[in-house]
C-alpha cells in the first residue's frame, strides 16, 4: 500500500492532495488500516507549492508534436517532474547501457524537510516565470499574488 499524506479537520483525518485521494478511492469502505503518524512540514505550504505548479500547467501549451505519428499529450506528472529537475532539485544516474539518467527529486514529506522544501518551492518559481509565466504576468510578484489568491492567502 502506499503512503498517502492527511491533514486533520473538525471532521477528521482528510487526503491532503489530489494524489492522496485517488490513493483512497482505491481502498474499500469499511477496511482496517494500520496506520504511522508523523508530523511533517507545514502542509498549507505543500499545497501553496501545488497550486504554483497547477497555475504553470494550466498555461503551459506546447506546440503541437508527434511522436512516430503519436501526437504527443500534455501531462501533468511529466511536467512537475520537469520543473523540479529545472530547479535543481534531480539524481543524476547511469542507466545499464551507460546512458544518463536525470530524475527529479522525491518531494514527499518522508524526504524532503521544510527547509529543503522552501528552497524548492523558490526555484520552482523561478522556473515557472522564465519557461511559462512571464508571458502571463507582468512579473514574478504578480504570479505569486496568483497564486496566493488561489489558495485564498
Amino acid at each position: 500500500m502506499a503512503d498517502i499524506n492527511l491533514i486533520k479537520d473538525l471532521s477528521g483525518l482528510k487526503p491532503l492532495g489530489s494524489d492522496d485521494l485517488e490513493v483512497m478511492k482505491k481502498v474499500p469502505l469499511g477496511s482496517l488500516l494500520e496506520c504511522e503518524f508523523s508530523k511533517k512540514r507545514n502542509p498549507e505550504f505543500h499545497r501553496k507549492f501545488f497550486t504554483l505548479l497547477n497555475l504553470g500547467y494550466e498555461y503551459f501549451s506546447p506546440a503541437p508534436r508527434e511522436w512516430r505519428g503519436v501526437p504527443a499529450e500534455k501531462n501533468f506528472d511529466v511536467y512537475r517532474e520537469q520543473i523540479i529537475i529545472l530547479s535543481g532539485f534531480r539524481d543524476v544516474t547511469f542507466n545499464l547501457d551507460g546512458s544518463v539518467k536525470v530524475k527529479a527529486k522525491s518531494i514527499s514529506f518522508s524526504n524532503m524537510d521544510e527547509d529543503e522544501f522552501k528552497k524548492l518551492y523558490s526555484k520552482v518559481l523561478d522556473v515557472t516565470w522564465e519557461r511559462v509565466l512571464n508571458s502571463v504576468f507582468e512579473n514574478k510578484a504578480q504570479m505569486e499574488n496568483a497564486v496566493n489568491q488561489l489558495i485564498g492567502y
